[in-house]
């Protein structure tokens, strides 16, 4: 908490002495006190859990020789000898499949000369056969369970930190809640820089390590572009980090992108979200030991540099996020923190039941509402519109579903023999309708973005658009794929035509399949 927000410079220095030593005091304490420290996170402690494979990768790459295999907690070897089979060379079958030597007497002969642990080894054999996607598959199905010594390797709690020059001192405390949250929202931020690529790897490398320590993963930072790293200064030492994804690992029409947010540096916090026209489905999470700062404040500052970043006027937080199916959420009364900043519930009763509790918490400031009450009020998604934001830029989440439905139906039509076949009909046909001639010399990522969101846009009549809104097309289908996703983001956001014409057919699609009794997608 000191190395994140210090008062004094003398504070800081304090701060950082004493957990550059965590490291070699835990490891002088006897192993009993050290099993008590286990999955703290804290330096000269280990972590036990069963990462994915993207994460145990990153692990292999970035902490050699500090990962082991828990075999004390692997059971039921049969999944993992299924993983093991592909790596074995003909000659090895025998022995392997003979029952003489269990799975992991095996891999100890198999590794015995090897500079590394046996998780080191296995994952230089997945690595050794890059053109096999499927071992991902392998991998998380075989659920590894891995043991993580943090030595001096950085990523522990006590020493992940983004290294920079500044830190500034917290003199005057922590601060509030903004008076008017949307106006501070609408107001640009600045100071919003992107990355070099050697420092957008070194943030996501942060990024990582400030989950994994505390077991948790995401798909924002296990596939966040280097190339794509933005940081925003919202001030007192306090950054807001924005990462691209992969282009092979973007979605096919929203921009999804995560945030992380440090302190002097040192990660308190993290989320995603995912951008789609105007709107932004989002939420944040605070590490345990930094809610009892300044949380609304942080929360409002995300926003804010997602609204200079993307131009999003619409903010939705789903039910998971104040409590539905989230105990945690739930008894921390999500909903109000919500709630205060502006949020309200989509449904109309929600609504009314949500001003009927606000009332009773006026009238009592020692109020609180019980946990049935909760979790109705948590039974629907929360918007927070900002001026100027219109109902009829919304695009419902659930239509999402229904636009792949559109995009099968639109493959479908060709009659193709295979579906990369159809694919390439789509392309072909989409491009003459917007008059699209060079898409053949772009990149192979601008040629996979545009094989990715070309069944959804041909699921239009783009053939009666103007000669202007196909030239805007033609810039959104090839932007999906650019190093950087902000401007098909940007595009997105802009484009009108796009927005209104699949909102109309995808009501008209979900309309149908109700009248036809299917289980569509109607609008909420």
């Amino acid at each position: 908490m000191r190395r994140a927000f210090p008062r004094t410079r003398q504070e800081l220095l304090d701060a950082s002495q004493n957990l550059s030593c965590y490291g070699s005091d835990v490891e002088q304490l006897p192993a009993s006190l050290r099993d008590r420290l286990r999955d703290t996170g804290i330096a000269g402690t280990s972590i036990y859990y069963r990462f994915s494979y993207d994460v145990a990768n990153w692990l292999a790459r970035k902490a050699p020789k500090s990962v082991s295999i828990d075999w004390s907690e692997l059971q039921d070897t049969a999944a993992f000898d299924d993983l093991l089979r592909h790596i074995l060379q003909p000659s090895e079958d025998e022995y392997f499949d003979s029952g003489y030597a269990s799975t992991e007497l095996w891999l100890q002969k198999a590794s015995a000369s090897y500079d590394g642990t046996d998780f080191d080894w296995l994952m230089a054999q997945l690595q050794e056969r890059p053109l096999r996607p499927f071992f991902r598959q392998l991998y998380d199905a075989a659920d590894i369970p891995l043991v993580w010594q943090l030595h001096t390797d950085g990523f522990s709690k006590s020493d992940n930190v983004f290294r920079h020059s500044k830190v500034v001192m917290r003199t005057d405390g922590y601060r509030a809640r903004p008076t008017r949250v949307k106006k501070e929202i609408a107001t640009p931020v600045g100071n919003i820089s992107r990355l070099s690529r050697s420092r957008g790897e070194e943030m996501i490398d942060v990024a990582i390590a400030s989950l994994a320590v505390r077991h948790r993963e995401t798909l924002h930072f296990d596939f966040a572009n280097p190339h794509e790293v933005y940081v925003a200064d919202v001030g007192k030492g306090i950054v807001v980090t924005v990462f691209g994804l992969l282009p092979e690992y973007r979605f096919p029409l929203e921009c999804t992108m995560g945030y992380l947010i440090l302190s002097n540096g040192v990660p308190i916090g993290y989320g995603g979200s995912s951008i789609l026209f105007k709107q932004a489905n989002t939420g944040v999470n605070l590490f345990d030991e930094y809610r009892g700062t300044e949380a609304a404040f942080l929360w409002v500052q995300v926003m804010r540099v997602y609204h200079s970043l993307f131009h999003c006027t619409r903010f939705i937080a789903n039910p998971y996020q104040f409590g539905a199916e989230n105990t945690e959420a739930l008894k921390s009364g999500a909903f109000w923190f919500y709630y205060k900043l502006g949020y309200r519930p989509v449904d109309p009763a929600i609504r009314q039941l949500a001003i009927a509790e606000e009332a009773k918490r006026r009238r009592k400031p020692d109020y609180r509402s019980d946990i049935r009450v909760l979790k109705r009020l948590a039974s629907c998604d929360m918007h927070l519109t900002l001026p100027g934001a219109r109902q009829s830029e919304f695009f419902d989440e659930e239509w999402l579903t229904t636009s792949s439905q559109l995009a099968t139906e639109r493959l479908a039509k060709c009659g193709a023999t295979t579906r990369r076949q159809s694919a390439r009909q789509v392309v072909r046909e989409l491009a003459q309708e917007v008059g699209l001639r060079n898409f053949r010399s772009w990149t192979p990522d601008q040629q996979r973005g545009l094989n990715t969101i070309a069944p959804f846009v041909a699921s239009l009549d783009v053939s009666k658009w103007t000669a202007s809104e196909k030239r805007e097309m033609q810039k959104l289908l090839r932007a999906k794929g650019d190093q950087r996703e902000l401007g098909y983001a940007r595009l997105l956001a802009g484009n009108a035509r796009f927005l209104q014409a699949l909102r109309f057919k995808c009501k008209k699609a979900a309309a149908t399949s109700v009248a036809r009794g299917g289980a569509g997608n109607s609008p909420r």
